[in-house]
């Protein structure tokens, strides 16, 4: 019997997120690369504006636990329950994980050693890895299983991307620490399934359902945006 496309494409994420989250690890150990790392943020910064600046701040945050509660809420209320325990199952797990890593790595933030511009309020723990990146690619990586085209998944994809890249713009993580993130957040995604999954909706399920419930009617709007990019 053949190996399924959801296994083949659950393993490429785990090997793929492995490499990441390993590789920028070990990039740690080594002045050069961490050097590169500082060049590297500051090209990002220098490529903003002052329109940027408030709207990459003002949805820097899509990798917080409030937008896991959020994201999984606009799904349930747009009758995706299974899709809604998704997500808020990979977004807990990718940042539980993020936060018992930092612990292992104390990586001071940019606004820290480097003196970058800071453009949000002070984060706690370790630089490595970010747990927004980490979240973000988790939810946006396994919503994107769900699209309809190749064009919704990409897009999907790419908001968990952004969502790592404004770390780095607003002044608190290196990209080394986003890639390790997302690195993490997409083994999470890939082993997000079969019996793992059908045990993560199960406890999951009823949050989302009750996280519904607590947000009012107007994040109906946000539910058919978010049916729009599924089905597109």
């Amino acid at each position: 019997m053949g190996v399924s496309r959801e296994a083949r494409r659950g393993l490429g994420r785990v090997v793929a997120g492995s490499l990441l989250l390993g590789g920028t690890w070990l990039a740690l150990q080594r002045p050069a690369l961490q050097r590169l790392d500082v060049r590297a943020g500051d090209v990002v910064r220098r490529a903003g504006s002052l329109t940027a600046d408030r709207l990459v701040a003002g949805t820097t945050d899509l990798g917080s636990v409030h937008g896991v509660m959020g994201a999984a809420a606009v799904l349930a209320l747009a009758g995706r329950r299974e899709a809604a325990a998704d997500v808020l199952g990979v977004g807990t797990a990718a940042w539980f994980l993020a936060q018992t890593n930092k612990r292992f790595v104390g990586r001071q933030r940019p606004y820290e050693a480097e003196g970058v511009r800071r453009l949000i309020r002070p984060p706690t723990g370790s630089s490595f890895p970010s747990g927004h990146a980490a979240v973000g690619m988790a939810m946006m990586a396994r919503s994107g299983e769900r699209a309809r085209s190749g064009w919704g998944e990409a897009l999907l994809t790419g908001l968990g991307a952004y969502v790592g890249l404004s770390r780095v713009y607003v002044g608190v993580h290196y990209p080394s620490d986003v890639l390790g993130g997302a690195g993490l957040g997409l083994v999470i995604a890939g082993l997000w399934r079969g019996p793992l999954a059908a045990a993560g909706r199960a406890l999951f399920g009823a949050a989302a359902g009750g996280l519904a419930r607590a947000v009012p009617t107007l994040a109906r709007a946000a539910a058919r945006a978010v049916l729009a990019v599924l089905r597109a």
